[in-house]
């Protein structure tokens, strides 16, 4: 009778791993909004094949019957868009942010800026290890980017970095210990 038990729980064990293994391998196919202003809807679309492990997420605009693809993700996963105005130009970057997949649980950060009616890249960040990424107001007024991230050191420690955009170019302002909210 113990052996039965022990069979039974065996194939039990085996059918729930299998599930498991299926519904991490389903097809991811969902369209999210963004935000919406004059220009359009931003919208993203999540896109995986099923049994794939890369991901096919784009990026779009939609204005009334016209589709804008800005930003594809080349196998990467869309985890994040924020959109604001970091250079106080009036119209707003949109920054994404791409799960690297893997053990280190990175990320990548790409900016795009709208010049002359189409988005480009204009700054593109990889390597921060899990964390956050947020986009906040400074003292100032202006909007800054900044990543919450763990260090490579051992142990690993918490940072904090803080970027800003002049319309230009994107420089690192300063690292510090992230805050802790109370």
């Amino acid at each position: 009778m113990t052996e039965k038990l022990a069979i039974r729980i065996f194939v039990l064990t085996l059918v729930a791993v299998s599930l498991a293994f299926c519904q991490v391998m389903a097809a991811v196919n969902e369209t999210l909004e963004i935000t919406s202003d004059a220009s359009g809807r931003l919208m993203l679309e999540k896109r995986q094949q099923e049994g794939m492990l890369a991901r096919e997420d784009r990026l779009f605009i939609e204005k009334g019957e016209q589709t804008t693809v800005i930003f594809e993700s080349e196998g990467r996963a869309i985890e994040q868009v924020l959109a604001a105005d970091l250079d106080k130009n009036g119209s707003n970057e949109i920054l994404v942010v791409m799960e690297l997949g893997g053990s280190a649980d990175l990320r990548e950060l790409s900016l795009l800026q709208l010049d002359n009616g189409k988005y480009r890249e204009v700054w593109i960040e990889t390597g921060f290890s899990a964390g956050k990424v947020a986009i906040e107001a400074a003292a100032d007024g202006s909007n800054r980017i900044v990543i919450d991230y763990f260090t490579d050191d051992e142990p690993a420690k918490e940072a904090r970095a803080i970027y800003i955009f002049d319309g230009k170019k994107v420089a690192l302002q300063q690292i510090t210990q992230p805050e802790t909210g109370g």
